[in-house]
């Protein structure tokens, strides 16, 4: 009977042991990666004659990603222009990769001013067929996140590099 104790005995510490490296392991398998969540990048741009505030909104998930870019007036809540783009998201190590499915424009009110809402048009709608022309379907990119930055870099215009204005932006998490 001492015998089958010990071995008993033995048996349960081993387990414990198992149990103790397999489930922490376990839970970072489950962790989301930091870039999932919301994030915004808000600049100011100056053409000359007109001063605009601008602000992305980028949600991204592990496979899917909204981003939306508002251009205000400088100091204004006016709303001139809204632009949105949803799709697909898949990520290799810091590669991100977006695969556009739908773009967007604002809501009109009712004296057709543009607000801070949007609509979204997928392939077959005649918005997406008038305006898809002007944006890739597909675009590369690298990102760096921590718990309240997001460094994004995309090639947006398909030159082969991440080096033009506005490829490389700073999006702060919300």
């Amino acid at each position: 009977m001492n015998k089958l104790n010990r071995h008993s005995s033995l048996l349960s510490l081993m387990m414990l042991l198992l149990i103790s490296v397999f489930i922490p392991s376990c839970d970072r398998l489950n962790k989301d990666p930091l870039f999932i969540g919301t994030w915004q990048h808000k600049d100011i741009v100056d053409t000359g004659d007109l001063v605009f505030n601008t602000t992305r909104t980028l949600i991204l998930t592990k496979t899917t990603y909204e981003e939306i870019y508002m251009l205000q007036r400088y100091n204004s809540d006016a709303v001139l222009s809204v632009i949105g783009f949803k799709g697909d998201l898949s990520t290799k190590g810091s590669e991100m990769t977006f695969n556009l499915e739908e773009i967007g424009t604002c809501v009109k009110d009712a004296s057709q001013n543009c607000t801070d809402q949007v609509v979204f048009y997928g392939q077959g709608t005649q918005y997406y067929i008038d305006n898809i022309q002007y944006f890739r379907l597909i675009i590369e990119g690298e990102y760096e996140a921590d718990e309240n930055y997001l460094q994004l870099k995309r090639d947006t215009n398909g030159d082969g590099d991440m080096e033009d204005n506005g490829e490389s932006i700073e999006f702060q998490r919300i």
